[in-house]
């Protein structure tokens, strides 16, 4: 299971024009844009929840609009309602969509490389939270209400094929081939893209590791606390790329760029 992102909590008050309190047991994971380059998603939080949360009204009709979770530049995620309850972001896909409306940047409205790697985190770990599928569970706002009505993330729906990317980027993360420090922001103009490694063992056969108590996964090869970043879980199945040979204890080194312990009262390593 990856590991939650941070995430800052900014709880909007009940109200029924963007927090009405109804169940939600999400399916899909939209993603939005906010709408303006360059303006920070703070911004949007606070329009959300001290605007028209408190009743706004434009050419004499109140505003209904808010989302579970807005990205800023910087990579900040803020939430703003449960993953438990509705939000009013994606019109007929309310019932079954997590809202994410994330903040742009330059004249195409691409993302910041923070951004980039937050959507990613954060998309990814929705879908594993819930056993979805990236590649068919993240959809567009442009997905559910056609072009003609609104491009929205208008840099994805101009550019699918970053869009595309964005899915697998996600779907990588889950499946645990690449950690969040690899993931490579596609939409910065540099042409760069998310790699995924391949490794295999001499007799050209892939060393995998299934784990066979819960452990500690770390950020590099040692056993302090302060590298300790998740947990990888019974059952679960991994590619290794390199042992470490230490003092006491070797480790391996997984795909995803993490570390776990070598101890066979832990894991059991095999190849095909």
């Amino acid at each position: 299971m990856i590991k939650k992102p941070v995430i800052v909590e900014k709880w909007q008050k009940k109200n029924k024009f963007g927090r009405p309190g109804i169940a939600l047991n999400y399916t899909k994971v939209a993603m939005h844009y906010t709408g303006q380059a360059d303006v920070p998603g703070k911004n949007t939080v606070s329009y959300f929840n001290n605007v028209v949360a408190n009743g706004y009204k434009v050419n004499g009709k109140y505003i209904y609009a808010s989302a579970h979770f807005v990205i800023d530049l910087d990579g900040t995620i803020y939430q703003l309602i449960p993953i438990t309850e509705r939000c009013y972001c994606t019109n007929s896909a309310n019932s079954y969509a997590i809202g994410v409306e994330v903040a742009t940047t330059g004249k195409d409205n691409h993302y910041t490389d923070a951004t980039y790697r937050s959507m990613v985190w954060l998309a990814a770990w929705l879908c594993a939270y819930k056993g979805l599928n990236p590649l068919k569970d993240i959809i567009t706002h442009t997905d559910v209400v056609g072009k003609a009505y609104k491009l929205c993330p208008i840099y994805m729906v101009k550019n699918p094929s970053k869009m595309a990317q964005f899915k697998k980027d996600c779907k990588y993360l889950v499946d645990g081939k690449v950690s969040v420090n690899q993931i490579v922001n596609c939409t910065n103009g540099k042409g760069k893209v998310t790699i995924v490694p391949t490794t295999t063992t001499g007799n050209n056969k892939t060393l995998y590791v299934k784990i066979l108590q819960d452990i500690n996964i770390h950020s590099k090869p040692d056993f302090t606390s302060k590298s300790v970043i998740g947990v990888v879980t019974k059952g679960g199945v991994y590619t290794v790329i390199e042992k470490i040979k230490r003092i006491g204890t070797d480790m391996y080194k997984l795909k995803s760029g993490v570390y776990i312990t070598a101890s066979p009262k832990y894991v059991e390593v095999f190849e095909k």
